[in-house]
């Protein structure tokens, strides 16, 4: 069984990669900005909250961190070649250090996670001090690897 359950993530892996190497550059920038557009929305919720512009709401922190969680993987499959060219404001540095932007990645993984633990508490405190860390974490990734 568990050899089965290997060969098909495996399989799902080489095509996911098929997939990404067929992609037009331009289909590749359009759904990395609607995930990014999506992780906005969520993280402005929560930003609503911890900011006393809308009142704390924990099942809705709880699933805004959720969502956000969840999605901020799904951009970075999609800075493939070409897409740094075209209707972006991503810079050619993401492709020419490579490392950097994905250990920015990884550090907004870790934030976001760590978001959605917080969340679950119904500590408000702590919601804005892991929210803070987690926009810092954008923030990174923004001033080294977005256009103004």
């Amino acid at each position: 069984m568990k050899r089965f359950t290997v060969a098909l993530l495996c399989l799902a892996g080489l095509i996911s990669l098929s997939a990404q190497a067929q992609m037009k550059p331009e289909d590749a920038i359009k759904l990395r900005q609607s995930a990014m557009k999506l992780i906005g929305y969520n993280f402005g919720s929560i930003g609503a909250m911890v900011n006393d512009k809308k009142p704390y709401n924990k099942d809705e922190a709880i699933r805004n961190a959720t969502n956000i969680e969840g999605l901020v993987s799904q951009p970075w499959e999609f800075f493939i070649p070409g897409t740094d060219k075209g209707e972006t404001k991503a810079k050619a540095d993401i492709f020419k250090d490579a490392d950097k932007f994905k250990a920015a990645n990884e550090r907004l993984q870790t934030e976001a996670a760590k978001l959605l633990q917080v969340s679950k508490s119904g500590d408000m405190a702590a919601l804005k001090t892991q929210f803070g860390a987690t926009a810092q974490a954008c923030k990174n990734c923004h001033d080294n690897f977005r256009e103004k």
